[in-house]
């Protein structure tokens, strides 16, 4: 053990005396190491994410969507959803806990004397809150006789609460959607951006009678219709039949597709884990060239090192030094060399990952999982690129290389 100890001491003051060389060799990993760590907590946090959503989406609950699939990107709807659907999937499926319309005002105008902002507005019902496990944080919501009533009152989420009001209390107020006077009876919690840059607090929720009748002049058709289901239904065995209702409601024929679609946890998961994997395909590529660039300008420095030190080589040979300790070494040195690397590259992999974050909110989560699968990695790197120099110079002929 003393003799192991000694020779990573000598290990390490060759890694100090050899600057140059040690400072190209790390370089080299950390690039490779950050991008690995950047891999590792972007499936972490991707996941994180995802069940954090779900969590806020409800582990039990969907969101049925008017229109194609194909058209699920866009903010385009094609409204083939109507209320009668909702009556009817009411009627049809005792699992359902809670039903709610919802209709979409894109675009929307909202002022309060001199401050004006763009929001979109949102009719829903009054279950809206346990719809979505989504709360006030002041003021009430509306009440069941406001929506038959079709009444201008609103609930507001926080962003839109700074811009229009500053410090001033909103409950209570009367501020102007598309020059239409509606009063504010409460704000929602703050919820923050979606993984896609969506900020969620920037809403206005109006009663959906008042949308429909008042606004859309439309009272037939709805965009969405979101359900919560009692706690231990099989959500992935409903939402098959709701999609067969729906369908036989619609009198779409067998080649016809849904003119709907149904979004529910396992989509969500699918979308996150859809997300992570091309920026892991492109990060692996980046990591993975960064490590064999790495480790190639390891293996030639080293094998430049070790034609610069025959000299001592052989002299440590002549002293009695067994071909093992020559090889443990160098191996030594890379071990050292490949660590370094591995927490610079991980604190440029923070460093990224911030970055990645302000620039596009995608979920990361450093762990010490990335840490340890960086180590392990840095140091299977400088192993197997330090190799054949170590035998190569464990395998010298002492007394020819004192004479060179």
């Amino acid at each position: 053990m003393r003799k192991l100890l000694k020779i990573f001491k000598e290990a390490f003051l060759a890694v100090k005396a050899y600057k140059l060389r040690t400072f190209f060799s790390v370089l080299g990993i950390s690039f490779g190491i950050a991008s690995l760590s950047i891999i590792v907590a972007s499936v972490e946090g991707a996941f994180h994410r995802a069940y954090k959503i779900i969590d806020a989406f409800g582990p039990e609950s969907i969101i049925i969507f008017g229109g194609k699939e194909e058209n699920k990107g866009v903010r385009v709807r094609i409204k083939t959803l109507t209320i009668d659907d909702l009556k009817a999937l009411k009627q049809a499926f005792p699992e359902i806990k809670i039903i709610m319309p919802v209709l979409y005002i894109d675009d929307m105008t909202v002022r309060y004397k001199k401050n004006s902002t763009k929001t979109k507005g949102y009719g829903v019902s009054t279950d809206f809150e346990e719809a979505w496990s989504w709360y006030l944080q002041e003021g009430r919501f509306f009440t069941e006789e406001e929506v038959k009533k079709k009444k201008y009152v609103c609930v507001i989420g926080v962003y839109v609460k700074r811009e229009l009001f500053e410090k001033e209390d909103p409950v209570g107020k009367v501020i102007f959607i598309n020059q239409i006077p509606c009063k504010v009876l409460g704000v929602l919690e703050e919820r923050g951006t979606t993984p896609t840059g969506r900020n969620l607090d920037n809403r206005v929720l109006l009663p959906y009678t008042t949308v429909m009748y008042k606004i859309n002049h439309d009272p037939v058709y709805i965009n969405a219709i979101r359900i919560k289901f009692y706690r231990g239904t099989d959500v992935n065995a409903v939402v098959e039949e709701i999609r067969k209702f729906l369908r036989e409601r619609h009198r779409l024929k067998d080649d016809e597709p849904d003119d709907f679609f149904i979004l529910s946890p396992k989509e969500i998961i699918n979308f996150l884990v859809t997300l992570t994997g091309s920026l892991v395909l492109f990060l692996g590529l980046s990591s993975a060239i960064s490590l064999i660039v790495g480790g190639f300008v390891l293996t030639n420095l080293f094998l430049l090192s070790v034609s610069e030190r025959k000299q001592e080589i052989g002299i440590r040979r002549a002293l009695g030094a067994k071909k093992k300790d020559i090889l443990l070494h160098f191996l030594y040195e890379a071990i050292i060399i490949t660590t370094i690397g591995a927490f610079l590259g991980f604190g440029f992999g923070i460093l990224g990952s911030k970055l990645l974050t302000k620039v596009g909110d995608f979920p990361v989560y450093f762990s010490y999982k990335a840490f340890l699968i960086a180590l392990l990695v840095s140091t299977v790197v400088g192993v197997l690129s330090a190799l054949s120099p170590a035998l190569k110079a464990s395998r010298l002929n002492p007394i020819e290389a004192i004479r060179s």
